[in-house]
């Protein structure tokens, strides 16, 4: 018999909203001090538990260069900060000594982030606070078909803390990736952000070449994935998105029956990967039927990526960075309003028939035609270059001389100096 859980007393409820007054307070307080502290030649990257994403390859080719700052990995996640240490990368631990954390966040030149800072920073009001002075740069992390932030308003208000504190705290953003003209306003409005840059989005680099030193760590594999991946078989990426709570096709059980059997038959080779939101560390990953493999939620599949044939989703972001390998998307046909209301929205994208897209009646024939006899190759080559306008293999370079320029901007002396009574 389960022992019901205690509902928290009304004193616990006061010292709980007490708490996050305080917090508040003290973010005011570190705010308006970071905005008067002279800072320091120093980049910090944030990202989620795991070592991934635009921030990881900007990090890493910044950590790996001539420069005239420092740069440290910022992270809450003891394991993380140990791999990266052990690789000899710099990086610390925000919640080892917080006098310390405090100490660099308020004295930054520049931060930079690939999701929402409230993640980053375990949604901390006054660690965000701390960095109210740095110039702050938010690469995101994708193409979306997903109304963002401030474009949620209308659809999920804000008097709900767990809503607000995001919105808040990602609308601090001084610039935002933009990689297309077509996403200008759209990315303007999510993040309520003027200043945008035009550029790719680093983790599409190894897309397009071999991993440089320290960019496969986080993307580690089992030695079963391993051996699928190099056995000739057919190899599918499965990837549904982060859905709001509700969940798709693609996070039916019976789908899954259905992969089994079609891996068994078909000799395909599926590879599935939760969003990585639901990353846990200790997963069991190991192969749960002959075809069908798991990976981490938190594990970086960019460098794995070019050794997949196909990539299933249903509205992932992912989707249009695998564009640029060339390979076929399939993709779950949802209507207006068959899913939520707002989302997916594809009119937030270019025009162009890109992807294969099925249905549940009609999965397994659409699976062999995007396999076995995709035409839409030219599609593909159409949609990649209207949405990534640069040089996807130079994002990094590119971006890094962005950094360079507001390291110098946020050092150089800003102060005046006022003679009373010169000349007189």
């Amino acid at each position: 018999m389960t022992t019901p859980q205690a509902q928290p007393s009304a004193a616990d409820r006061v010292q709980r909203s007490l708490t996050q007054l305080e917090e508040q307070r003290l973010s005011t307080e570190f705010e308006s001090i970071s905005m008067h502290t002279r800072k320091r030649r120093v980049v910090l990257y944030f990202g989620r538990a795991t070592f991934a994403d635009n921030t990881k390859y900007l990090y890493l080719r910044d950590a790996a260069r001539e420069r005239n700052h420092e740069v440290y990995w910022c992270s809450f996640d003891a394991p993380l900060v140990d791999s990266l240490r052990a690789a000899g990368l710099p990086c610390v631990n925000l919640a080892d000594d917080i006098d310390h954390s405090i100490d660099l966040l308020l004295h930054a030149a520049v931060a930079v982030f690939c999701v929402n800072p409230a993640e980053s920073l375990k949604g901390s009001f006054s660690l965000n606070g701390c960095l109210a002075g740095a110039k702050k740069l938010q690469l995101w992390h994708g193409v979306s078909v997903k109304h963002l932030l401030l474009r949620l308003i209308p659809h999920l208000g804000l008097r709900d803390l767990s809503i607000r504190r995001p919105f808040y705290m990602a609308s601090q953003a001084d610039l935002v990736l933009s990689t297309a003209a077509t996403f200008d306003r759209f990315w303007r409005d999510c993040f309520g952000c003027r200043r945008l840059v035009r550029a790719g989005f680093p983790r599409n680099e190894v897309l397009l070449r071999d991993p440089l030193p320290h960019e496969t760590i986080g993307s580690e594999i089992d030695a079963d994935v391993e051996a699928a991946l190099s056995s000739g078989r057919k190899n599918v990426l499965l990837v549904p998105t982060w859905q709001r709570g509700q969940n798709t096709y693609l996070n039916d059980p019976e789908f899954y029956t259905k992969l089994m059997a079609i891996a068994k038959r078909d000799k395909i080779n599926f590879f599935f990967k939760m969003h990585p939101t639901y990353f846990i560390h200790n997963m069991d990953t190991k192969r749960k039927a002959d075809g069908f493999y798991l990976l981490s939620p938190g594990v970086d599949v960019y460098p794995l990526m070019r050794r997949f044939d196909l990539l299933l989703t249903d509205y992932s972001s992912i989707m249009f960075d695998f564009l640029l390998t060339g390979k076929p998307v399939l993709s779950l046909d949802l209507g207006p309003d068959e899913h939520h209301r707002f989302e997916p929205d594809f009119s937030l994208v270019p025009d162009v028939a890109f992807r294969h897209t099925f249905t549940k009646a009609d999965f397994e024939v659409k699976l062999r035609k995007a396999l076995h006899d995709d035409d839409l190759g030219p599609k593909r080559a159409e949609m990649a270059a209207k949405i990534f306008e640069t040089d996807p293999s130079r994002s990094s370079e590119q971006l890094l001389t962005l950094i360079d320029r507001l390291v110098d901007e946020a050092v150089a002396d800003d102060f005046t100096v006022e003679t009373p009574g010169a000349g007189a």
